[in-house]
């Protein structure tokens, strides 16, 4: 992918304000934005011969679902920063392309409006309110409009965002809630839970009926608790790198959750992944399918959901290259065996690296 090229579109096509809290992160360094990207890519590829790699497989089954690529929309707020139609719109590219979003809480479509117009299934990410009955209602809102599964957010806690407090968003600018169109960024922030226990899962299990994944674990024991109090699978999640300066990268946390929950586990990632070979090495460390933030909302600025969708396929084509080259057909064979660490691009141009005869 020309990501240069893609972002500088973006550029052209979206607002200041837009654009600052799609590329801001909470890194105080701000030239830090890509450190997950280089985490993925410390990781070297090993390739192996003697298999037969004539037939290349890119599809998955996650949630009950075979999708053509493990790629999927990861959850991602006020869409209409990138798009007119917003939601509506990523979603159409995402289906297009054989996949989904998991539609967030703070969209910019309504859901009822989002469903009506929106082609295949999606999902539908929680950010839990202090007060549960706010949470329960919309809830009963996106279930009445055919959400297939819920992904409850984590990562997020209430009390203040440090992002918007330095980049000057205040919750005027169009980054306007289109379901809780009386809530501002900055009361929807004061209003998010501050106590988010194991119970909340089987608590969104019983009032939904659907399953529920979730999002922003990066602990071992947390994926754990997690998979114990009834969630579906994880997504091991920095947050995009909004909520804490200096976190650790996805691509650490990813194999210690793999080996905590065993095989059959469904582990999802995101964060930092922007290749065929960011999403092999995602998939060789644990991952099942990974989900794609900021790159969808650069595609649909620069092209709409033309723009999605050929950026999905290209990155699934990269993927596959990826595996025939490696000397894999199928998602389910790639391991960690494929990977060497410390031993990829990223880990020679930093200097850190330690060659073994």
């Amino acid at each position: 992918m020309d990501w240069t090229a893609i972002h500088a579109q973006a550029t052209a096509n979206m607002t200041e304000a837009g654009l600052q809290y799609e590329d801001g992160n909470a890194d105080i360094d701000g030239g830090q934005r890509d450190i997950d990207t280089l985490a993925w890519r410390r990781f070297g590829i090993l390739p192996r011969a003697f298999h037969n790699v004539g037939d290349i497989d890119t599809s998955v089954t996650i949630g009950g679902r075979t999708i053509s690529t493990p790629i999927f929309g990861a959850p991602t707020a006020y869409h209409r920063l990138a798009s007119k139609n917003g939601e509506i719109t990523s979603q159409n590219g995402m289906d297009r392309a054989g996949t989904f979003i998991v539609y967030p809480t703070n969209a910019s479509e309504p859901v009822e409006h989002f469903a009506a117009e929106a082609q295949g299934d999606w999902w539908q990410q929680v950010y839990l309110f202090d007060n549960r009955k706010v949470s329960e209602a919309f809830i009963e809102r996106s279930v009445a409009s055919g959400a297939k599964a819920l992904m409850l957010t984590l990562d997020c806690p209430g009390y203040r965002r440090d992002f918007g407090f330095r980049n000057g968003i205040d919750g005027t600018w169009e980054g306007a809630s289109g379901n809780f169109p009386n809530m501002h960024m900055t009361d929807w922030t004061l209003n998010l839970a501050t106590s988010i226990t194991p119970k909340d899962i089987q608590w969104l299990k019983e009032i939904s009926g659907l399953p529920v994944y979730v999002k922003g674990v990066m602990r071992p024991e947390d994926a754990v608790t997690a998979m114990n109090a009834g969630a579906a699978g994880v997504m091991v999640s920095n947050h995009g790198r909004r909520q804490v300066d200096g976190v650790v990268p996805v691509a650490y946390a990813l194999p210690r959750i793999r080996r905590a929950l065993g095989r059959d586990a469904e582990i999802f990632a995101d964060t930092g992944i922007r290749t065929g070979g960011d999403v092999f090495r995602a998939l060789a460390l644990g991952a099942n399918a990974v989900g794609l933030g900021r790159p969808i909302q650069w595609a649909a600025a620069a092209g709409g959901k033309d723009g999605i969708t050929k950026m999905i396929e290209r990155i699934t084509d990269e993927l596959a290259h990826t595996m025939n080259s490696a000397g894999v057909s199928r998602i389910a064979d790639i391991d960690e065996s494929f990977l060497v660490e410390g031993q990829g691009p990223s880990a020679f141009l930093s200097g850190v690296h330690g060659i073994a005869a």
